[in-house]
């Protein structure tokens, strides 16, 4: 039977209609979109431009290029349905060579590599985090490693980092200078205002970054340490516990628990810490070309005890596949008490003419909470993700002492004065960031910021008048401080992979605002170049090349024109509230090292810095020195610095780290003329032994070389530690003992020379010691519960979104 023209064309149409949706819905199933993660297998942590190729292995020829962004996450997509091999590379990893099938329309697919250094000679080792890790964008020390800081605070660890120091006021420095910025979990916080409170124990990694890019705040000459805390056990439930007791007086411990489901983990821990401690000081200060000056010697010495409580707690929750929302809260409270007994004496051809001594007793209660909030959204677009993060701190603190003097040791001559320093510190941040990946080599990225602080420094005293047997407030001394900054932030940073090098480039502006209560204000706008050119010369070696320009605002501690406390009459810190911020142009070039049983950096910087801000020492009169803070007109450092770790055997490892620095100071203040230059180097050396039976044998060596400086020179110093260790109970639990500064060498010192203003010289000889020598026993227990399922083999498929 014939079928009529109208029929025909109405068939061909249909014909036509389901073979043109028929090939819609087969070029719909058969292209997959591949996404997934680069990390390291022991860390956890993104691999950040990490390369990869997938290459199909039958049918029509296909392939396809990517590098992961800043996080190590990935995206591919338009591939075929079929069976590929994708081929994963990162510099100083083992490369990865993995057959995938595509066979949905979304796959998830990660990937975690391992170094080089962990296969030998084709024999499986179980792969361990290195003490120290090396990279160009920053070098990462895994503190939990280091079992010589078990029973410390995070004050212990800082000290035990590459370059790292403490000056005799307590002042950390990195390669030679002050100006580092300190963040707790990448953000600011109160908290590392008082480092002694967070139990070494708590932290997981100190992250140092020397050349930070355009996204951080551009605070910090040295650049940036961030301290991380633990924040549970990843793919597991787990119960730990510690206590820890020693010599002199030491006890404490914690217990904290982690959980882990489908869409979320958590992580709680609290403890509690106990320690006394003494500290020891010697002042001499000697007046020259007066006739009528003294000389004058005190002895002062602090007997504390020390008990503080801490607590962090985290939870992260996957809301969606592409939304993750994280919160945390840290908080600490500490309650001291101490006291201090300070010697006096006038001396007259070394010989004594007076003496008198004053006796303080000291509390000081505090309390911070640190709180963050983190709302993550990743796009279905390729390589777009929007991240905000929210954050607040706060410090409440109350310090009083109790003075008695008496002057000649009288006791009915005795002059009696109370004092009080409340402070009350508030900061907060709110930052918006967006990332895109453009292509298989761009990662761009651009971000909004702003941060603030409110800060209150009130000052009390009272004393007593004997003849009327009342307390009166010394009105002449009682001052009220309050400092108010706000920053706005601006960012682009662009990284790119070329073919011969990678290149990272940024652009950062912040207009700043300061107010001083009862001072007009200070408000300023600066641009934050940066840029960083690495190149992979061979498989094993890198080199690079950097420049940042950089800013470090005055502290409150700089600027508050009062002094807070009365206790030493001889030597007494106050504040310039004129103090304007110094700028710091940051050149430096480098090498890293990735071989079998080697890796390690090395690097020559160069920092010039306008407006430098110094601590200065000046006299008055013949008797009392002022601590205070000035700008010079200009600061130049030169330095090097290099780094390394060696598996020497199969059981020694070492970790090694020394930095030369040379300086130049330029400026004046008073009637002091200062053009000085200086050399000093820092050392340090972590050995690390397998002995026999299963124990474990730490010891560390730190040397710090004499250091001259704007107040005059620094002496040398240097000390040991020592830690064992053993696994027990089915390597549930772990013995460690560890004595700190086992030769007990750990002294501050100071000489300086000066000019007062009278026109006279001086000199004073500063020596300190604090109680460094301790003897702990520390027992860790931990109880997993049940892990989560994961292959065996170091990567893992997951289709989603079928």
């Amino acid at each position: 039977m014939l079928v009529s023209e109208k029929s025909g064309r109405n068939i061909v149409l249909v014909l036509l209609f389901m073979s043109f949706t028929g090939f819609l819905q087969s070029s719909d199933i058969q292209l997959c979109e591949i996404r997934g993660k680069i990390a390291d297998e022991i860390t956890g942590e993104g691999l950040p431009f990490a390369s990869l190729q997938i290459v199909n292995k039958v049918g029509v020829k296909f392939s396809s290029f990517a590098i992961t962004d800043i996080n190590g996450d990935y995206i591919i997509t338009d591939v075929p349905f079929g069976e590929y091999t994708l081929l994963v590379s990162y510099m100083g990893y083992k490369k990865q060579e993995i057959t995938i099938l595509a066979d949905t329309r979304k796959l998830k697919f990660n990937v975690n590599l391992s170094k080089e250094s962990y296969s030998l000679n084709e024999i499986n080792i179980t792969a361990e985090k290195q003490l120290v890790q090396q990279g160009i964008e920053k070098t990462t020390v895994n503190i939990e490693k280091n079992t010589t800081l078990i029973g410390g605070s995070a004050v212990d660890v800082l000290q035990s980092l590459p370059s790292v120091d403490y000056d005799i006021n307590g002042q950390l420095q990195y390669r030679g200078s002050d100006k580092v910025t300190l963040l707790l979990n990448g953000n600011r916080s109160e908290l590392v205002k008082s480092l002694d409170q967070i139990p070494s124990d708590q932290i997981e990694k100190i992250e140092i970054i020397n050349n930070p890019s355009a996204k951080y705040d551009a605070e910090g000459m040295s650049g940036i340490i961030n301290i991380v805390l633990k924040s549970g056990n990843k793919g597991k439930n787990k119960t730990s516990v510690l206590v820890y007791a020693g010599l002199p007086e030491t006890m404490g411990g914690n217990a904290g628990y982690s959980g882990v489901t489908d869409k979320c983990n958590y992580h709680v821990v609290g403890g509690y810490n106990h320690k006394t401690k003494f500290q020891t000081k010697e002042h001499l200060r000697k007046n020259y070309e007066s006739f009528n000056a003294h000389d004058y010697y005190q002895y002062d010495r602090q007997d504390e005890i020390l008990n503080d409580v801490f607590l962090n707690a985290g939870y992260n929750q996957q809301i969606r596949d592409n939304q993750q929302l994280g919160l945390s809260l840290i908080g600490s409270k500490k309650f001291n008490t101490a006291d201090r007994n300070i010697r006096y004496v006038t001396l007259e051809n070394d010989q004594s003419v007076f003496e008198s001594k004053k006796e303080i007793d000291i509390r000081l209660d505090n309390y911070s909470l640190d709180g963050n909030a983190k709302y993550t959204y990743k796009f279905s677009g390729e390589g777009q993700k929007i991240y905000a993060n929210f954050h607040y701190s706060i410090l409440n603190q109350l310090h009083e002492m109790d003075n008695r003097y008496y002057p000649e040791y009288s006791i009915e001559n005795q002059q009696l004065q109370n004092t009080k320093s409340i402070q009350k510190n508030k900061e907060g941040a709110f930052s918006l960031n967006y990332t895109q990946s453009i292509g298989n080599y761009l990662l761009f990225e651009t971000g909004y910021q702003l941060s603030g602080k409110n800060l209150l420094n009130d000052f009390k005293s009272e004393s007593y008048e004997s003849y009327t047997e009342i307390w009166k407030s010394d009105t002449s001394l009682n001052n009220k401080f309050h400092y108010i900054q706000n920053i706005h932030g601006f960012y682009i940073d662009i990284k790119a992979k070329f073919k011969h090098f990678d290149l990272q480039s940024g652009l950062r502006g912040e207009y700043t605002s300061n107010h001083q209560i009862d001072k007009q204000k200070d408000d300023y706008f600066n641009i934050f170049p940066s840029v960083t050119i690495s190149r992979r010369h061979t498989d094993n070696t890198s080199i690079y090349i950097s420049y940042n320009r950089r800013i470090n605002r005055p502290t409150i501690k700089m600027l508050n024109p009062y002094t807070n406390e009365y206790a030493d009459i001889l030597n007494m810190h106050i504040g310039n509230p004129d103090l304007k911020p110094e700028y710091v142009n940051t050149l430096e070039t480098g090498v890293r090292l990735v071989f079998e049983k080697l890796s390690g950096s090395g690097s020559v910087y160069y920092r010039n810095i306008d407006q430098a801000i110094s601590r200065v020492k000046s006299a008055s009169n013949d008797s009392a020195l002022i601590v205070t803070f000035m700008n010079l007109n200009n600061a130049k450092i030169l330095g090097g610095e290099i780094a390394f770790s060696l598996k020497a055997t199969k059981w020694w490892n070492i970790s090694t780290s020394g930095n030369v620095f040379y300086t130049t100071l330029k400026g004046k203040y008073g009637p002091n003329t200062i053009v000085r230059s200086h050399v000093g180097w820092t050392g340090n050396i972590a050995n690390k032994f397998k002995l026999p039976a299963g124990i474990g044998l730490q010891i560390i060596g730190y040397y710090r070389s004499k250091l001259p400086d704007v107040m005059g020179t620094y002496m040398e110093r240097y000390y040991i530690d020592l830690a064992l260790n053993k696994r027990i109970i089915k390597d549930r639990g772990r013995l460690v003992f560890k004595i700190s500064d086992l030769f007990n060498t750990y002294r501050y010192g100071l000489d300086l020379e000066g000019v007062d203003d009278s026109g006279y010289k001086y000199s004073q000889v500063n020596r300190r010691k604090n109680e460094s020598q301790y003897f702990i026993v520390s027992f860790i227990y931990n109880i997993d519960g049940k892990e989560k399922k994961k292959k065996k083999s170091n990567f893992y498929l997951e289709s989603f979104g079928k």
